[in-house]
């Protein structure tokens, strides 16, 4: 199964002339011989999953209060 990634990748591949679609190739070979670990998609456990977003999220103190714009409908 391909990542979404690759395949949008490879889409816009066929669009381009053969010289430019081989040093697309000889980059991303490069690239991944350097860096192997930027082409793995890493697999989140739900250990790591929740709570995650802790602390980063804000809710307003006046979350729930009626909002000006529907005061003539109440």
């Amino acid at each position: 199964m391909m990542s979404p990634l690759l395949e949008k990748v490879l889409a816009e591949v066929t669009q381009l002339d053969p010289k430019e679609q081989l040093q697309l190739v000889s980059y991303l070979i490069t690239r991944w011989q350097q860096q192997p670990e930027l082409f793995v998609e890493k697999k989140i456990s739900r250990k790591n999953l929740f709570g995650c977003m802790r602390d980063k999220i804000k809710m307003a103190e006046d979350f729930d209060a009626p909002l000006n714009d529907f005061a003539e409908y109440m």
